[in-house]
């Protein structure tokens, strides 16, 4: 499936498969230890803006939500405060909630068996500015061992399922319908399983939060069919996610070449699609060999060049094999993708020599 994203207005998605008679078993998972570096990398700390809440199912919050009982357990403490963020993707622009998370996290500290390293207190102390929010146990032994402790140590480590359900989430709370949500979820999350980082949850306030919030594209837009036949489909994204739109062309490639021998779809008015290996591995997954690209903003200066004029258009190829898993290439037209100048950005780490002019 060859498919055409854009980063920008006005794009192209291009889907083409080719059915082939191979066995082949779906690509592994790829555990990585991962975390939101953008929370801790930012000046200011804010992932989401705070919404209306368009979702019914999404329960406003409500102080009287975080009452609790002096007999409440660790685990109901550590409980609730979850439920507070999962609920209130903006809890930290709301004073309200702001106090009510410090009050009940400054509990949750003082509670017994509390680790030093939950995720929940670099929350706290990254996104809401809370300071000494690590229980006593923890703020002694950081006294005590007298060397601070470097920047790796203090990264939290976050599961996969919740990454993913705090991605679909605020997805949600855009507005995005819920099983559009799950599938956006899906194609970030599966960039942080493959180790990258570059196109994950890192790219999900400054990519599609932010330009959504600018009107550059839209939570919840039809696709539609502008002309087809048996092989070929030319759609109208319509300027929606191209985290949802990118799937329905591929499998309609897909589907396509597994009547017919090939499928080529292209999509115009498509926004940023996520990792274009994603769509490599529907295919394969589904016994296809898979192509797929997108085009982006002009961002590559020729060589011998200075002015930025090419996009860095990545292309891509899946191909069902033998072995347990796939063989797939992912790559860009330039030494860097850049979501990997973003993630430099975010860590605050100087990009390599030669990376950029």
């Amino acid at each position: 499936a060859f498919i055409f994203g854009m980063i920008y207005n006005s794009s192209t998605i291009i889907s083409l498969a080719l059915f082939v008679p191979l066995s082949f078993i779906s690509s592994t998972e790829v555990a990585v230890n991962a975390f939101i570096s953008s929370f801790s990398s930012r000046r200011n700390p804010i992932i989401i803006p705070c919404h209306p809440n368009p979702n019914p199912t999404l329960r406003p919050f409500s102080l009287t939500s975080l009452a609790m009982t002096s007999t409440a357990t660790t685990a109901e403490l550590r409980t609730q405060l979850l439920d507070l963020l999962a609920e209130n993707p903006g809890a930290h622009q709301t004073p309200e909630i702001r106090s009510a998370f410090a009050s009940k996290l400054e509990e949750y500290s003082k509670a017994d068996g509390v680790d030093g390293s939950d995720v929940l207190f670099s929350i706290g102390s990254a996104v809401f500015g809370l300071e000494n929010v690590l229980p006593p146990a923890a703020k002694k032994a950081k006294i005590t061992n007298g060397n601070a402790p470097t920047k790796k140590d203090e990264l939290p480590i976050l599961d996969f399922d919740y990454m993913k359900q705090f991605m679909k989430e605020v997805f949600l709370t855009y507005g995005v319908t819920p099983e559009r949500a799950e599938i956006c979820s899906d194609v970030l999350i599966e960039a942080d399983k493959r180790g990258i980082d570059s196109h994950g949850l890192g790219r999900l306030k400054p990519i599609y939060c932010d330009r959504m919030d600018d009107g550059i594209l839209f939570a919840d837009r039809p696709i539609d069919v502008v002309s087809e036949s048996d092989t070929t489909a030319l759609i109208d994204g319509n300027l929606g996610l191209g985290l949802y739109i990118g799937p329905h062309c591929m499998q309609l490639a897909i589907d396509k070449a597994k009547k017919h021998g090939v499928g080529f779809v292209a999509c115009r008015n498509s926004t940023h699609y996520g990792i274009a290996g994603y769509y490599a591995t529907m295919a394969t997954s589904q016994g296809c060999v898979g192509l797929t690209g997108t085009n982006a903003r002009p961002s590559i200066a020729p060589t011998f060049g200075v002015e930025p004029m090419m996009g860095t258009n990545p292309l891509t190829w899946g191909i069902p094999t033998s072995d347990d898993f796939p063989f797939v290439i992912d790559c860009a037209t330039s030494v860097n993708q850049r979501g990997k100048i973003e993630k430099y950005a975010r860590e605050g780490v100087d990009t390599p020599r030669g990376a950029v002019i």
